[in-house]
């Protein structure tokens, strides 16, 4: 999927090539403080330190894929351009936590906070020492005032804003246990610099939480609406200040955007002095990163030409990283219409690697958990299904599924063989619909891929062909037989992942998922304060998913590629805390 743009025709004068040295660390890095200077960490797959030699005036240039179509974190924009937003909203807005990128694991570490907090012993009251002396780029003081009145706004967004938007808080902010209370009963300034969060239950995960709630300044930000993108500027305590944007009236997506280094800033004056912000189309962005015409650029799934990034890894100008992605896809079985039988074999029937090589080629890898790879408590050591077609149809055979007393259990695929041949002749074993958007050709070779790979165990597909605002509808409400799933982390807690697609108590269409056991896990999940226990909790979940119940055939994650030119060494910014960090760049001689 390639979005085009257009670019502008004549070079910003004002905008100066560079040359930046780096330095590849391939040693673990602990940030001793905030105001390090050396630590830029890389997330889920290797670590690196973005080091840059520049001299005042410079400017370093990123190239995005779609633009920014927000200046609010509250806004809840389209997968699109949702990462481009949060690589520039990350260099303005900050939190009271976030994670530490000089770690594999990326533990939360304080960042507006003073220090991690304390939980009282019933695990209702949530006290938070703040940084003094920082100050937002209004020059609004930084305050436990500021803390209340940014997770207020929150909730009130889930009062005030429309459908479209309410979700999305309702589903982070409110419990997972079928109550439908908000997650914050109160929230109150114990003093200027002290702030206490009172819980309406015990949740594990909100230090987690609170990794991804941006605090604006409340001088600067409407109360009961979004930032306006075309007349207001979103102010944080970051790093880097928003100088200047251009929103297009008519689309409103703003495709040039330049931040500037907070000279003031709490943790230290950053290193860059300005970063620009420019879309270009997608091969345009890594020939840019050939030629020398830009410094850094994302290429996701949709935007990663193979033969493009192939040349990349041989230029010895250019650096190539591939990160673990941060969600998971899958083919989704309705749990009431598939029994466990079937969705077993179906799993082992799947060829997973002809699904991936055909539709992605080398731009995705297998999926062996519901957890992304790398995040908190995921395990990718699991028996996971694996192609095999004898165990697929012994599997049938064993449940004397009707229909296979007469078959044969192997592995053989030639035309007309007996399983395939019962589709053809019209009495397959079962038939199911799978749900996708009409006209797609992406949905259009999935079906085709599927239809192929089921009728070796004489299962017939069916394409249920649905518009998209009715597939979007069936995919959260319900109503779909079989269908494709992809599903991503908003803050890095399996919670994010599991409750929603396994909880009798989501929010969200889980194909009638139901399973005591899982329940009574995603339950303690919530209140289980105990590190190691807590990790065992998930681990049990996730063994029971992959290697008894079947619920879904995991298909795949997506790398993403981070890609910079040779002046630029060792950027690793996407991963679970869902920023592109600049600030701890450093001075470093090549």
């Amino acid at each position: 999927m390639s979005s085009e743009h257009k670019t502008p025709k004549k070079k910003d004068s004002s905008i100066k090539k560079k040359s930046l040295s780096i330095k590849r660390i391939k040693r673990p890095l602990v940030a001793s403080s905030l105001a390090a200077i050396a630590t830029v960490a890389g997330i889920l797959g290797g670590i690196y330190i973005l080091n840059i030699e520049q001299e005042e005036g410079d400017t370093l240039i990123i190239g995005m894929s779609v633009g920014i179509n927000s200046l609010d974190p509250l806004y809840n924009p389209d997968n699109m351009h949702f990462r481009d937003n949060r690589r520039v909203w990350s260099q303005i807005i900050e939190g009271l936590f976030e994670h530490n990128q000089s770690r594999e694991d990326t533990p939360i570490i304080p960042c507006l906070a003073k220090d991690l907090g304390n939980w009282s012993s019933d695990g209702l009251n949530f006290t938070i020492p703040l940084k003094e002396g920082v100050k937002f780029h209004d020059g609004t003081p930084f305050n436990a005032a500021a803390v209340k009145w940014n997770i207020e706004r929150i909730y009130r967004f889930v009062d005030i804003k429309p459908g479209g938007d309410r979700w999305v808080w309702t589903y982070m902010y409110f419990l997972q246990d079928g109550s439908g209370r908000p997650i914050v009963n109160e929230t109150i300034v114990i003093d200027e610099y002290t702030v206490r969060f009172v819980l309406n239950s015990p949740y594990a995960p909100f230090r987690a939480l609170l990794a991804t709630a941006s605090i604006l300044s409340p001088s600067s930000t409407p109360e009961n609406d979004y930032v306006d993108k075309f007349n207001d500027k979103l102010i944080g305590t970051g790093p880097f200040k928003l100088e200047s944007y251009h929103m297009d009236p008519i689309d409103e997506i703003c495709r040039n955007m330049t931040v500037t280094a907070n000279r003031d800033y709490w943790g230290g004056q950053p290193k860059i002095e300005k970063v620009h912000f420019q879309v270009f189309r997608d091969s345009d962005r890594l020939e840019k990163i050939l030629s020398g015409d830009i410094h850094y650029t994302p290429a996701g799934l949709w935007s990663a030409d193979p033969d493009l990034i192939e040349a990349c890894k041989n230029k010895t100008s250019v650096d190539v990283v591939a990160l673990n992605g941060l969600g998971v896809y899958s083919i989704c079985m309705n749990y009431d219409l598939f029994p466990l039988e079937m969705r077993k074999a179906m799993s082992y029937a799947f060829n997973y690697s002809d699904y991936i090589t055909t539709l992605y080629g080398d731009l995705a890898f297998r999926a062996k958990s519901p957890l992304p790879k790398g995040t908190l408590y995921s395990n990718w050591d699991l028996n996971v299904a694996n192609t095999n077609l004898s165990v697929a149809r012994q599997t049938l055979i064993n449940a004397t599924w009707p229909g296979t007393s007469t078959l044969t259990a192997n592995d053989n695929v030639s035309t007309g063989n007996e399983w395939e041949k019962l589709v053809d002749d019209g009495t397959p074993l079962a038939t199911y619909n799978f749900s996708m958007i009409s006209g797609s050709s992406f949905h259009e070779s999935q079906s085709i891929l599927l239809t192929k790979y089921f009728k070796q165990i004489g299962i017939k597909l069916n394409q249920n062909n649905l518009t998209p605002s009715e597939h979007e509808e069936k995919l959260l409400g319900g109503g779909m037989e079989f269908y494709a799933l992809g599903w991503g982390l908003a803050f890095n807690d399996p919670i994010e992942m599991l409750n929603p697609l396994f909880s009798e108590n989501s929010p969200f269409n889980n194909y009638n998922f139901s399973d005591t056991q899982v329940e009574d896990w995603l339950n303690q999940g919530i209140v289980e304060f105990n590190e190691t226990a807590r990790k065992q909790i998930y681990s049990n979940i996730q063994k029971r998913l992959v290697e008894k119940l079947y619920p879904m055939i995991w298909t795949h994650s997506v790398p993403f590629w981070e890609i910079w030119s040779s002046d630029i060494k060792g950027i690793a910014v996407e991963g679970a805390p869902f920023k592109f960090i600049l600030k701890y760049a450093s001075l470093e001689e090549s």
